[in-house]
């Protein structure tokens, strides 16, 4: 008998341990009803020791060591089922989780602008327009691919004595701005994207409009790449980035359908265009960037041609450990265009430079300087635009701005703009 009880207390060892083991949801359920079946034996075997003793052939003693081994199987079968259904409960939130990452991240951005408008030679206005609506879908389909997807609707507004672009104006319909998927990691370090796209000319035309540290582009980028800026479906591939000292050296080329309407009259003609880009390590707090665009395809039909030469320059100073508070950049841009055309080569060119400087964590002061030398027989054009930003929240932007226009030949401008901005998701501002 007591070889017996030395058994039972060995089986109920190994099936206690067994049930705290870290395993599956299934397999704690087998171990479970392995338990309960157990104890329905143990239950049997100390039924007959309970009528063996009332017989007189065993002592009480028997009977308490074997009450005792059932209590201890029951206790192990309890922290079994309790174990079962915490794995049961992780599984689903597991398959939860998993489901999730299957949908993709979104966002939605809203821009409104007010505007006060004195033109020269005519009467005061005052509107707001609804300027842009944004929704974004991104997501990594794999572990080397990436997908955006931005589908916005646009109006335009109207800032006195500003120049009118070729492109056409927009319609107030929702449209794919952006959709496209790009590689990361691929062997030798290159990169490419395919689709509808930014494409990688100057400073601020990947940055999306809503985004940008002046409610609207420069002149030049307006008068040379339209309203929304340089914007085609094509192929992109980013070379191996190369570092000497302090310094990265990057190059993209891009081949695109020419559908742009300011630079190549929606030619749907191939554009080709290729950027070379020196990044300067100056210290811990500041850096300078060069950037050289060169773009060619042909406008109307194959006889036609338009080039576009570009330079810009960036400078930013941000002491350590305090970004969120104080900075200040400088950035330039400068467009060399020629376009033939039915009466001749139309030359045109233009530049902007632009200073912005965190004053604390909410409030941002800028200024920018743009000068237009029109294509065509168009007079050229000054403007000088000053803003305040104020970060309500890292959701909510609030800017006020002054544009002042000055045509060679013509009357002052003056606009007022005050433009309210908030956005949800994850990709709150599609900042490069």
């Amino acid at each position: 008998m007591r070889r017996k009880r030395v058994a039972i207390w060995a089986i109920a060892l190994a099936l206690s341990v067994l049930a705290v083991a870290p395993t599956s949801a299934s397999a704690q359920q087998a171990k479970l009803d392995s338990l309960e079946a157990r104890i329905r034996e143990l239950e049997a075997r100390l039924d007959s020791l309970l009528a063996a003793i009332a017989r007189g052939e065993l002592g009480g003693r028997a009977a308490q060591g074997g009450a005792a081994e059932l209590a201890a199987l029951r206790a192990a079968a309890q922290r079994a089922a309790g174990e079962a259904q915490k794995d049961t409960a992780a599984s689903r939130a597991s398959r939860t989780r998993n489901l999730n990452i299957l949908n993709p991240e979104i966002s939605a951005t809203g821009d409104i602008v007010g505007n006060f408008t004195a033109p020269a030679g005519g009467p005061d206005r005052v509107g707001a327009v609804p300027r842009e609506f944004e929704f974004s879908l991104q997501a990594a389909l794999d572990p080397l691919t990436r997908t955006k997807i931005f589908i916005t609707r646009e109006e335009d507004f109207e800032i006195a004595g500003f120049p009118e672009s070729e492109a056409e104006e927009g319609g107030g319909d929702f449209e794919i701005e952006e959709g496209y998927a790009y590689w990361i990691g691929l062997p030798g370090g290159l990169g490419a994207k395919v689709g509808k796209f930014r494409q990688e000319i100057g400073l601020y035309n990947r940055w999306h409009t809503h985004a940008l540290l002046e409610v609207e582009r420069p002149l030049p980028t307006v008068a040379f790449l339209g309203e929304d800026g340089l914007i085609q479906t094509g192929l992109a591939v980013t070379l191996p980035s190369l570092s000497i000292g302090r310094t990265t050296q990057s190059a993209t080329l891009e081949i695109a359908q020419g559908s742009n309407e300011a630079l190549f009259n929606d030619s749907n003609q191939l554009s080709y265009m290729g950027r070379i880009q020196s990044f300067w390590d100056l210290s811990a707090s500041t850096y300078l960037q060069f950037g050289v665009n060169g773009l060619y395809g042909q406008n109307d039909d194959e006889s036609l041609e338009t080039r576009l030469l570009s330079f810009d320059i960036a400078y930013r100073w941000t002491p350590a450990g305090r970004a969120l508070y104080q900075d200040f950049s400088l950035k330039g841009e400068w467009y060399f265009v020629e376009k033939e055309s039915s009466i001749g080569e139309l030359t045109g060119n233009g530049g902007y430079l632009q200073a912005n400087y965190r004053l604390n964590r909410r409030w941002i002061a800028g200024l920018r300087g743009d000068y237009l030398e029109s294509l065509g027989n168009d007079p050229n054009f000054f403007q000088l635009v000053p803003s305040l930003s104020w970060w309500q929240s890292e959701w909510v932007r609030l800017r006020l701005q002054y544009n002042y226009v000055k045509p060679e030949g013509g009357d002052d401008n003056h606009t007022i703009l005050l433009q309210t901005v908030w956005a949800v998701g994850p990709h709150k501002h599609e900042t490069y």
